[in-house]
């Protein structure tokens, strides 16, 4: 089960001419440890200032996510230079839709190797690799929002983390709680019950690449499921924002909270929790793309602007 399908999904119709002028997407190979790889860049041509540099990490799944950076950035309202690493056998144009991911795909895609690659770009593309102490900002949707929070506490060069829809419950406890509340799958066909015994299967063959659990090997699933993203958060000291939708179907409104709850207790470390009422994983919320509003609040963000976020309707 792809958790970024709606933030993909979302993107699918700009993939035209980006609205600003002078915002140019490109694509890029580079190797990542010895293998060949893919990067885009979204980056202002004509800008007269320098740009805050941001890597975003995408969520699960084997569809392209890089061409859809326009739509993500639509409404920044500053110059923007944005990257994207690939995952690795992600092919052109991909739209990860069920059955399509393919062997080579599945074996790479874990928690871990997501680490390292994107821990290895920051090292080896030219921009990222010039950056200096904390001064690049990352930025993980989705599934993103797990690897984002690893990297940032691995690599000096991380100066803010912002994550939209994850949270800081451990992903076996998110299905746990959409199966206490009833949400299909995780209740239907599934129960607490059942999913206690998959986890246990899973736990049991970590490596499996034949066995499979919601359009997933258990290898991807052990890689996630039981890990405590608390951890690392605690080990940050960087500004941190966390943005979820209150009806996301997804990832539990609960585990957004849980996070928040965690920052409450550390008061000392900088951290803003954002809920739209309303909204799905995607920050949709009818025709309010929250995901949109969300990236433009990032600017006044990065100055520690305490109106950053006013503007998006979003809840406290």
């Amino acid at each position: 089960m792809g958790r970024n399908a709606l933030f993909a999904a979302a993107a699918f119709f700009s993939l035209g001419t980006p609205a600003h002028a002078g915002r140019v997407l490109e694509e890029h190979t580079i190797a990542i440890d010895g293998q060949p790889g893919r990067y885009f860049r979204l980056h202002d041509t004509e800008a007269k200032q320098g740009a805050q540099v941001i890597v975003v990490v995408s969520g699960s799944g084997c569809a392209q996510f890089g061409s859809r950076l326009p739509y993500f950035f639509e409404k920044y309202p500053a110059p923007v230079d944005v990257y994207h690493l690939e995952k690795p056998h992600v092919g052109k144009g991909a739209t990860g839709q069920p059955g399509t991911c393919s062997p080579q795909y599945e074996q790479a895609d874990n928690l871990q190797r997501r680490v390292r690659d994107t821990l290895a770009f920051l090292d080896r593309q030219p921009v990222l690799a010039a950056a200096g102490p904390r001064s690049i900002a990352l930025v993980g949707f989705s599934e993103g929002g797990r690897i984002a929070p690893v990297v940032a506490g691995r690599s000096g060069k991380a100066g803010w983390l912002a994550v939209a829809g994850s949270g800081g419950m451990r992903q076996s406890d998110e299905f746990l709680v959409f199966a206490d509340r009833g949400v299909a799958p995780y209740a239907d066909p599934y129960s607490r019950a059942l999913l206690e015994k998959q986890f246990a299967d899973i736990a049991a063959h970590p490596a499996a690449l034949d066995k499979s659990f919601l359009g997933h090997p258990y290898a991807y699933w052990s890689s996630h499921l039981f890990n405590d993203p608390l951890p690392d958060f605690a080990r940050l000291d960087i500004p941190v924002v966390a943005a979820m939708g209150e009806k996301d179907e997804s990832v539990p409104i609960e585990s957004g909270r849980a996070l928040r709850d965690f920052y409450a207790r550390h008061p000392h470390k900088p951290f803003r929790f954002i809920e739209y009422e309303g909204a799905s994983h995607g920050l949709q919320r009818g025709d309010r793309r929250h995901v949109q509003d969300f990236v433009a609040g990032l600017t006044r963000w990065f100055r520690n602007d305490p109106r950053a976020f006013d503007e998006t309707q979003a809840r406290p």
